[in-house]
């Protein structure tokens, strides 16, 4: 007979992953915000859902699959700029939740006319 011995179960919910991903954004420079559709921001008025504008987060078998809409400041070399966030939520969000995330995909609407701020 073996004896085991169950802690219970750990649930991260997808507001507080969104809220990390939301953090990762907004401290990478280049990036000027984070981006909501149209259609995103009637049905959270709707629904009276929260959490942040241009970030889904879509549960797939054990893993999470996370898709980040932003804005670019012009100048930036925009496929670094998505690489670099790609790598950074990966990075951060399994090693400060243990969740393995399958996929960042991130789409860029947009671009401000202002360049992004140098560095102080």
């Amino acid at each position: 007979m073996m004896n085991q011995q169950t802690l219970g179960q750990i649930q991260i919910s997808d507001e507080v992953i969104s809220k990390m991903v939301g953090k990762i954004t907004g401290a990478t420079r280049e990036i000027s915000s984070m981006s909501a559709g149209l259609v995103e921001s009637i049905s959270k008025i709707w629904s009276g859902r929260s959490g942040h504008n241009g970030i889904v987060i879509r549960r797939v078998d054990n893993s999470v699959e996370i898709n980040v809409k932003i804005i670019v400041h012009y100048g930036s070399k925009v496929h670094e700029v998505c690489r670099e966030l790609q790598q950074k939520v990966i990075d951060q969000v399994e090693h400060l939740t243990g969740i393995s995330i399958q996929a960042v995909n991130v789409f860029v609407d947009g671009m401000t006319s202002e360049a992004y701020p140098s560095k102080s």
